[in-house]
């Protein structure tokens, strides 16, 4: 019998004595989250359909600064049932001190995702401490496609597209750093982009996990390559000092007028809530390229995860729920939605049949590709931070380099070993 029938049963037995029904009132459950805005209202969608289902209610509180109210509570003692948050680092490291609960087996359907999924969600340790609630693919370039349908394979190709396209007068490049307290991050995800494409995968997840140093060839590398492509003169609507200026998502403003005043954008796969409707096919995209054409195909990706940090029966079905096809069709099925799930389920329902680039998209995410959690997200938050600040500081002045750099180093050299997590890409 399901937890809605034993509800209804418990409220039939009550209903004639003289107590009531108090005593078998449903549970009501405590959520922490970073939606906030139109994001929570699609995820209370969600978590409504949940209480439809079992008759337990949630009480959601959504806020941007979600890892700081998080870890007050968790001080204070008075830790939320369940949480969600964009950094996997952060949710290992509240695994790795015991106040997250392990869910064991039965609250993921395996069969309905990947094997690089099941790996990561288990945040780096032998049991599953996470499941997701949405997911962004990051590493892919977004075009006007009536001004180009080219996709370059590899980084030379990309360069030489931006300048062809500069030949003719145009603006290749829409860039925003500007995201109020966590500004530049956009920057940060082409670093890590050009890292895992030119590098490799396994030197990408050394650097996350704080065995190779900033100052190292590779990631140097990495850097300056993103720094020659937007230095060049006019490769950047408004130049670098607009970039520095500009909202993240105010940059694509332009990207479709005529004429327009930038055509390629890099950024996560939510870009699309400012583009035209996927049925007018003025868009489409390309991954992010590699060193060679043959490269395998390597993605890094943006993830929700929940975790438990009270365990109850209501608190396991509440997990188990989010984790499900059911949930996981709510929110990417939403009108305007750009919220992608992970669910291979999800993937084969139809739900993206009349969004071809959605549907690309959906793909990517569930492929056997090598994925890999994006790296700021991974990295504890101090170090995260200083990397954001770094963008700017070398974006506002390229010969800054080495002094970004070694600072970065020193930044890591401070924090515990412990506090990293060491498996950030599976295939």
């Amino acid at each position: 019998m399901n937890r809605a029938k034993v509800l209804i049963a418990a409220l039939l037995l009550c209903a004639g004595s003289v107590t009531g029904c108090g005593a078998f009132a449903a549970p009501t459950l405590t959520m922490l989250g970073p939606w906030t805005g139109g994001e929570e209202k699609a995820f209370r969608t969600v978590l409504g359909r949940f209480t439809e289902r079992t008759g337990i209610e949630v009480r959601y509180q959504g806020t941007r600064a979600v890892n700081q109210v998080l870890q007050a509570d968790v001080q204070k003692g008075q830790a939320p049932d369940v949480a969600a948050l964009p950094s996997a680092g952060e949710l290992a490291r509240y695994a790795r001190s015991n106040d997250l609960i392990p869910l064991g087996s039965g609250t993921l359907p395996d069969q309905q995702y990947g094997q690089q999924w099941r790996q990561l969600l288990n945040l780096g340790k032998a049991e599953r401490y996470a499941v997701p609630v949405k997911a962004d693919l990051k590493s892919v370039v977004w075009f006007n496609a009536a001004v180009s349908d080219r996709k370059p394979r590899t980084w030379d190709e990309l360069r030489t597209l931006t300048s062809d396209l500069m030949g003719r007068g145009i603006t290749p490049w829409c860039l925003g750093l500007e995201a109020n307290s966590t500004s530049g991050w956009p920057g940060t995800d082409w670093i890590e982009d050009i890292l895992l494409r030119q590098a490799g995968m396994q030197t990408y997840q050394n650097w996350v996990a704080g065995t190779l140093r900033w100052t190292s060839p590779e990631v140097k590398q990495a850097w300056s390559r993103w720094g020659e492509l937007i230095g060049l003169p006019g490769a950047v609507r408004g130049g670098q000092s607009g970039a520095l200026l500009t909202y993240f998502l105010d940059a694509q403003q332009t990207m479709f007028d005529s004429p327009p005043g930038c055509v390629l954008e890099h950024l996560p796969s939510f870009a699309i809530g400012g583009y035209p409707p996927e049925s007018q096919q003025r868009f489409d995209f390309f991954p992010f390229p590699a060193n060679a054409a043959d490269a395998p195909p390597a993605f890094h990706v943006g993830v929700n995860l929940a975790g438990m940090f009270r365990d109850s029966a209501a608190a396991r079905d509440l997990m188990t729920f989010l984790a499900g096809e059911e949930a996981q069709k709510i929110w990417p099925g939403l009108d305007g939605s750009t919220a992608f799930s992970v669910n291979e389920r999800v993937r084969d329902s139809g739900l993206y049949n009349d969004r071809a680039v959605s549907k690309q998209v959906a793909q990517i995410l569930t492929s056997d590709n090598t994925l890999c959690l994006d790296a700021s997200d991974v990295m504890p938050a101090e170090l995260a931070d200083a990397f954001s600040r770094g963008v700017l500081t070398f974006v506002a002045n390229p010969d800054r380099l080495d002094d970004v750099l070694e600072g970065l180093d020193k930044v890591q050299s401070g924090l515990p070993t412990q506090d990293r997590l060491t498996v950030s890409c599976s295939r």
